[in-house]
């Protein structure tokens, strides 16, 4: 049978979540280091972003995509739940996380730090301050809904997957590290999950 390829960087969230999923599904795969608007990029996402995938003739694009095929097209305990209640909630947490959660907390917070694009080249002060109200809110709603060690129902499933790695990432940087310390559910979330094989193993 052909590889499962994942392309994408180590400081990818979504590239993180997908490797993650494929490790906790016993699933060897290879990881193609993939930066966006590469060839590589480019030969499957039609925009050159990243995760992207291959397996034999399948291809895709968008870490949701990939994550449905990884749990459907392979033997493993299952991520993506059955129940249509439990799976509904399963896509509302994915679709928080890609539509607000990483906006506010990756692309205008932790990039702001990372790759600034200041003419200093400091930190942009600016979209950071510019961050934390909302951050501090989403952070708070997060809190609330965690009171057990899953986002949905008792077991792993890959809303846990899709959000620790963005949740991980805020822990490295002084006003997010405050908030989360601040927030008793999401810390006890991040090391139950930071002690998983599949967080050592894709660990940036």
């Amino acid at each position: 049978m052909s590889d499962l390829i994942i392309r994408s960087v180590p400081l990818s969230n979504f590239g993180q979540s997908v490797c993650m999923l494929a490790i906790e599904k016993g699933i060897p795969y290879v990881f193609e280091k993939t930066f966006p608007h590469s060839d590589e990029a480019n030969e499957i996402h039609p925009f050159g972003k990243i995760p992207v995938m291959k397996h034999g003739d399948v291809t895709l694009c968008e870490s949701n995509a990939i994550a449905h095929y990884i749990d459907s097209a392979f033997d493993g305990p299952k991520f993506f739940p059955k129940d249509p209640v439990l799976a509904a909630k399963v896509e509302e947490w994915i679709s928080l996380h890609v539509c607000t959660f990483d906006q506010t907390m990756i692309r205008k917070y932790v990039l702001s730090y990372l790759f600034p694009k200041t003419e200093n080249g400091e930190p942009d002060r600016a979209r950071i301050d510019g961050a934390l109200g909302d951050m501090e809110k989403q952070l708070a709603f997060i809190d609330s809904c965690l009171t057990g060690d899953y986002f949905v129902g008792d077991t792993l499933t890959y809303a846990d997957l899709a959000m620790y790695p963005t949740l991980k990432g805020l822990v490295g940087f002084p006003e997010s590290k405050a908030m989360i310390k601040n927030s008793p559910n999401v810390s006890r979330f991040i090391s139950n999950m930071a002690s998983r094989e599949s967080a050592q193993k894709t660990k940036p």
